[in-house]
C-alpha cells in the first residue's frame, strides 16, 4: 500500500492574477461572500485593485494561500492598533472541495509566524457563531474564544478569539547593567 503525497501549503504576496483566479469563484451570482448577507458585483477591476491598493497604504497585510502551486485562498490582516501590536484575521479558502483538510490550519500558522516576526504581539479572530470547523480550527492554534457580541450589521452572533503570539527574537545579544559589557547610554 502506498501513502498518498504530503500536499505543501505556502504563502505568497499578491498579484492581480491572483485575485482573477478568485474573482469568479468568489463574486459569481447566487455566491455569498465570506462577510456579507448577500452577493456582490463588484468588478473585478475594483476587487483586486483596491485589495492590492489596500496592502500599498499598508492598511492590510493579505497573502495568497497556495497549494502545490495552485491558489486556494487568502489570508488577511487588517485592523492593526500599533500601539499593541494587534490585528484581526481574517481567512478564506475560496473553494469547498479543498475545505476540511487542514490546509487553513497550516496556512494560518505560516501567517501566525510572519505576523510574530514582523512584532506583533496579539491577534484577533472573529467568526460567525455557528461556523464551528473555523472555530475547531482556530482553537488547535492556540486561540481562545474571547467573547460572543451580536453583529446588528449581519443579524448574527459572532465568537470573537484572541491568541497572544511569541515576542520577536532579539537582534544581539541581551545585557543587563549587572554584565561586564553593559555601558549606560550617553546622554
Amino acid at each position: 500500500m502506498t501513502k498518498a503525497p504530503q500536499r505543501k501549503i505556502t504563502l505568497k504576496t499578491p498579484e492581480f492574477d491572483d485575485y482573477a483566479h478568485f474573482y469568479a469563484q468568489r463574486f459569481e451570482p447566487g455566491v455569498v461572500y465570506w462577510a456579507d448577507d448577500a452577493p456582490h458585483t463588484i468588478p473585478l477591476e475594483e476587487y483586486a485593485g483596491g485589495r492590492l491598493l489596500a496592502q500599498g497604504m499598508g492598511e492590510i497585510i493579505e497573502r495568497i494561500i497556495v497549494l502545490d502551486g495552485e491558489p486556494i485562498g487568502t489570508i488577511t490582516a487588517r485592523d492593526f492598533v500599533k500601539k499593541t501590536c494587534q490585528c484581526t484575521l481574517g481567512i478564506v479558502i475560496a473553494s469547498p472541495q479543498h475545505w476540511s483538510h487542514g490546509y487553513g490550519s497550516e496556512a494560518l500558522r505560516l501567517f501566525l509566524d510572519f505576523l510574530a516576526r514582523e512584532g506583533f504581539a496579539l491577534i484577533v479572530l472573529e467568526t460567525y457563531a455557528n461556523n464551528t470547523r473555523a472555530q475547531r480550527c482556530f482553537t488547535k492554534l492556540g486561540f481562545r474564544k474571547y467573547r460572543v457580541f451580536y453583529a446588528a450589521g449581519s443579524g448574527r452572533f459572532v465568537v470573537q478569539m484572541i491568541r497572544k503570539l511569541p515576542p520577536p527574537p532579539p537582534i544581539g545579544t541581551l545585557i543587563s547593567p549587572n554584565d561586564p559589557h553593559w555601558k549606560p547610554p550617553k546622554r
